[in-house]
């Protein structure tokens, strides 16, 4: 008995120095091709993290379009958690301004976009794997 006590004890003390990371991996795009794709989500920082390294056709096929693409780029955002799901912050302006919404159950990343109050949401990359890690603090 004494021992589950200090058990239960330790697991109530340290519990709040266990942070979740999470990490959507090989995520798959319809529109364009990567090298890799992943998401690393640190929760108790409210940080995302993006790390992408476009394949030679999707960069070729960006790059007609805007020279200023890069093929391997690494990009962040500040994240909360609402209802179950990850959102980031707003970027844009009142009247037209983008969000992307993590769902670690059917580990997808979408995008909410929203001009002049019309709200969409459409699928950007469906990951093979979210996996979730405890750091300690």
């Amino acid at each position: 008995m004494r021992h589950i006590l200090l058990i239960l004890f330790f697991q109530i003390f340290f519990y709040p120095l266990l942070a979740d990371i999470l990490i959507f991996k090989n995520c798959k795009s319809d529109d364009y091709t990567y090298q890799k794709n992943e998401y690393t989500l640190d929760l108790s920082q409210g940080m995302m993290v993006r790390e992408f390294i476009y394949d030679e056709e999707s960069f070729k096929k960006l790059r007609l379009n805007d020279i200023t693409v890069k093929k391997e780029n690494i990009t962040s955002k500040g994240v909360v958690e609402e209802n179950n799901l990850i959102v980031s912050e707003i970027s844009g302006y009142p009247a037209f301004y983008t969000q992307m919404i993590f769902d670690r159950k059917d580990k997808s990343v979408r995008i909410k976009t929203v001009l002049n109050g019309t709200e969409g949401v459409s699928l950007v990359s469906k990951c093979e794997d979210v996996i979730n890690f405890k750091k300690e603090s």
